[in-house]
């Protein structure tokens, strides 16, 4: 709970008596995982694991109103790490170099937070893929659902370079990286490297890489995450004192989220900047990643320290439903693709806005009741059972 804006200050600089939230990031955390949802809407028009040749985007329910979602929602991916890397080097950093959270204690707490909803949503996903296969001759959206691919996904390696593609629960593939992720930063943190320099070297190198030379998830990851190590070094500078520069933080996410705003909802810049630059693509990418996520995060967290922000725990539930509902949508379209495979709805639902409000009528109390009665207590359990000095 925060108390007061001295010792918000204290939790970012120093890593010690950290309040047990930032509401306002964790909130967008939250709407972040619902913009991947909304993205995914489209896997409904698939045929396999393609959109059919009919589907036009702009006939998904509200796409003038939700277009951005639509077209840019798997950007809430990048988002998912380079908040990650904020809010590890905060709540870490300080801990480990200091030898008060060890390799045993980081992995348990890790693997409590991320592997019981994991694995309760691969066996759904198997189960369910069965079924659909069965009735349908070809699996829905993800194709490689055998042995091989389970055995990855059981230890989290379904997206570290040994699968064929996507398969089973595959928006789980980002969690794979992270894992990736927490045990690079727990060594360079160890080593006690980790500086600003060192995190925007990391960043700027591994964006180089993926973007011009071997595209893979893990630079994406990697380039994200130490983005928001730098992000860390940058709210502590601006935490407590340089008006100036906070005022210039606010005004540049400002005009940032107007322009991505009037792209979307007016004129279309992107393709301006297309006309202008064949790398395009990069420069837009490098946008919202380098410009637009840092600042609205280094925005929500000056934000929260200045004020307090205390009405934001009413919405706190936002961020409680990030990770069940990021892991329990695709297991939810299933269940809708199975209901048009009995003919139950009509395989063109997904045109159908009542569908939409009702799929997330659905998944977000679904998500909630993951949390509060899987999630949470199976969470407390484990760390219990296996740290129990730290937490009996």
């Amino acid at each position: 709970m925060i108390q007061s804006k001295k010792i918000v200050i204290t939790s970012i600089t120093s890593g010690h008596n950290l309040p047990k939230r930032l509401y306002a990031l964790d909130i967008s955390r939250g709407i972040a995982a619902l913009s991947v949802v909304l993205w995914h809407w489209q896997h409904f028009a698939y045929i396999g694991n393609s959109t059919s040749q009919g589907f036009i985007r702009v006939d998904q329910p509200a796409y003038k109103l939700l277009c951005l979602f639509y077209e840019k929602g798997n950007m809430g991916v990048e988002y998912f790490f380079l908040l990650s890397g904020f809010i590890f080097f905060w709540r870490y950093r300080d801990s480990i170099r200091e030898n008060k959270t060890t390799a045993w204690e980081f992995a348990v707490e890790r693997f409590s937070r991320l592997y019981p909803l994991h694995f309760i949503t691969l066996i759904a996903v198997a189960i369910l893929q069965f079924l659909y296969i069965s009735r349908e001759n070809i699996p829905f959206v993800y194709p490689f659902n055998d042995i091989f691919h389970f055995f990855l996904n059981i230890f989290f390696a379904s997206n570290w370079g040994f699968e064929k593609g996507y398969s089973f629960n595959a928006p789980v593939c980002s969690v794979s990286i992270e894992v990736l992720l927490y045990g690079v930063f727990y060594l360079t943190t160890l080593l006690r490297q980790g500086g600003g320099i060192f995190c925007l070297s990391v960043s700027v190198s591994s964006f180089i890489l993926n973007n011009f030379f071997v595209q893979h998830y893990i630079f994406r990851g990697l380039a994200m995450f130490f983005l928001g190590g730098l992000v860390f070094y940058l709210a502590i500078l601006l935490s407590d004192k340089h008006k100036k520069l906070k005022k210039l933080v606010y005004i540049l996410a400002f005009f940032s989220w107007t322009c991505v705003i009037i792209n979307f909802y007016t004129i279309d810049l992107s393709n301006m900047i297309l006309d202008i630059w064949v790398q395009g693509r990069v420069f837009l990418f490098g946008f919202t990643s380098y410009i637009l996520f840092p600042l609205t995060i280094l925005c929500l967290i000056l934000i929260e320290i200045d004020t307090g922000a205390r009405l934001l725990r009413h919405l706190s539930w936002i961020g409680d439903i990030t990770y069940s509902s990021y892991l329990l949508h695709f297991p939810l379209q299933i269940v809708f693709s199975l209901a048009v495979s009995f003919k139950i709805i009509d395989v063109k639902f997904y045109l159908n806005p009542v569908y939409l409000l009702f799929y997330f009528s659905l998944l977000i109390p679904l998500s909630y009741i993951a949390f509060v009665k899987l999630e949470r207590p199976i969470q407390k359990t484990l760390r219990i059972k296996l740290l129990p000095k730290k937490y009996s």
